[in-house]
């Protein structure tokens, strides 16, 4: 890349030494309005860290909210099927004693039965 002096060195015989010098002039200043200074990037890095840090805080605050929300919901959830494990259990409950019922009404039909048929047996045999 060549430097300023030669760069002016090649121009100077084609547009003339007043115009050269304007041209390099006119292009350093652009090139130095341009270019980024030390305080340019220290402003602009510390602008940076701090949407950095907004952006960190913020999903920070989102984390904590979901967070929140999940335990509640987990909550509502085992409230739920606390809930229904009392109504299956009293179902449970309900379903034993039928079941109870109808065994103590077999076994009272079967020895009701069977006592009839005893009687049935001793009157035929003992011949009354």
């Amino acid at each position: 890349m060549p430097t300023a002096l030669e760069l002016y060195e090649k121009l100077k015989p084609k547009l003339g030494e007043e115009e050269a010098r304007a041209l390099l002039e006119f292009v350093e200043a652009s090139v130095e309005r341009r270019a980024a200074t030390k305080e340019d990037l220290l402003r602009t890095e510390t602008a940076l860290k701090g949407d950095l840090l907004r952006t960190e805080t913020a999903l920070k605050e989102d984390l904590r909210r979901s967070e929140a929300a999940l335990r509640e919901e987990i909550h509502r959830l085992d409230q739920d099927f606390r809930e229904e494990i009392g109504r299956l259990d009293q179902k449970i409950d309900a379903t034993k004693a039928d079941l109870i019922k109808w065994t103590f009404g077999f076994w009272i039909g079967n020895v009701a039965l069977l006592s009839g048929i005893m009687f049935a047996l001793i009157r035929a045999f003992s011949g009354k």
